[in-house]
């Protein structure tokens, strides 16, 4: 057993090392009142560059959406082209910042409006506090926002004018918008600095590394185009689909041999996973043309993602070489160009795609 003054006799030792080890130069202090105040600046600035990502996103998501409604079939639903909030919206530790970069206070506001919306037509503006929907108060305080977003989305679901009774600069006034139709999926923007796009099915998530990555609205709405592609022609459930079989023959072999792997699962979730993401450029470069965008110098994006990803420039894994993408995106846009010269609706050719060497 080791007695007692031993044990302190160790411990000693063991701090007078530590503090060995200690920074030894003669810093100034730093006043938390001024620490505190810092941390409240970069927060709004934090705030202010999510939201011009953001609303740079929205501003090119939204033409792709209301003008690729035939693309997207029975998925159709209406939307005035604004953004809104209020503080309870926000989580707690972020509402001071909030307040400070958008003028945010229990009330519902508008923050941004898109350009060439019903919106814009109806002549809102960032700013203007909203006080009724349809002779409908809109109430303020707690969970306000999430009742004035379901009280909006009742009025939109008709399709028909919706009047509002708005607050501008402290004086009352009314306006009228008329909805238009869009694609019935949300454009997304999630914080990861990945450089990345996905789509679910249902959304379209692009990350702010993503946001930082593309050099024009041309390019993102190719980004966006792409993964609506993905949501319109089912490639989410079709890939769950083929999961699912190879899953059930994971479960026959298993009967026969006692061990149960995920191989055929594994196998078939990853089947024509190059295919489709070909087709989700194909319907990408329709959906970005059909919103006014242009396709000529899409294929740039993959030259670029090509040569600050080398390995992508001649492997393919679930995705075709970036190599491979370019010289496909750039048939694709000749196909568009051809078309809008003739006159011809932009609707891609549904006949089955062409595969070739990756």
């Amino acid at each position: 057993m080791i007695r007692l003054p031993v044990v302190f006799l160790l411990l000693s030792l063991l701090l007078s090392l530590f503090a060995g080890c200690a920074p030894v130069t003669a810093r100034p202090d730093v006043d938390p009142e001024l620490a505190a105040r810092e941390a409240s600046i970069q927060k709004r600035m934090a705030v202010e560059s999510h939201m011009r990502k953001f609303w740079r996103l929205s501003e090119v998501s939204l033409p792709v959406l209301e003008h690729g409604t035939v693309l997207c079939g029975d998925r159709v639903t209406y939307y005035l082209g604004m953004d809104t909030n209020s503080i309870d919206n926000v989580p707690e530790e972020w509402r001071q910042a909030y307040k400070d970069a958008l003028g945010l206070d229990e009330r519902i506001k508008v923050t941004r409006v898109f350009a060439h919306t019903p919106a814009a037509d109806a002549g809102f503006q960032p700013g203007d506090v909203v006080l009724m929907i349809n002779g409908r108060k809109v109430e303020t305080g707690d969970k306000a926002y999430v009742k004035f977003a379901g009280q909006l989305q009742e009025q939109l679901d008709t399709g028909e004018t919706v009047s509002f009774w708005i607050e501008r600069d402290g004086a009352p006034m009314a306006l009228s918008a008329i909805p238009a139709e869009r694609c019935d999926y949300a454009v997304l923007m999630s914080d990861d600095t990945v450089v990345n796009a996905y789509a679910d099915g249902d959304s379209v998530v692009v990350t702010k590394g993503m946001m930082d990555y593309i050099e024009s609205d041309d390019e993102l709405a190719l980004v966006v185009g792409h993964e609506m592609g993905h949501n319109v022609m089912g490639h989410i459930t079709k890939k769950t689909g083929n999961r699912i079989i190879g899953a059930v023959l994971d479960g026959l072999l298993a009967g026969v041999t006692g061990v149960y792997t995920n191989n055929f699962a594994n196998a078939a979730g990853m089947m024509y996973s190059q295919e489709f993401e070909q087709e989700a450029d194909y319907m990408g470069v329709y959906f970005m043309e059909r919103a006014g965008f242009d396709s000529t110098g899409a294929p740039n994006f993959w030259r670029r993602m090509g040569a600050d990803n080398p390995y992508a420039i001649g492997h393919a894994t679930t995705h075709p070489t970036s190599a491979y993408r370019y010289v496909f995106l750039e048939k694709c846009s000749k196909e568009v160009k051809e078309k809008e010269k003739e006159g011809t609706e932009l609707l891609p050719n549904m006949a089955e795609l062409k595969t070739a060497s990756k």
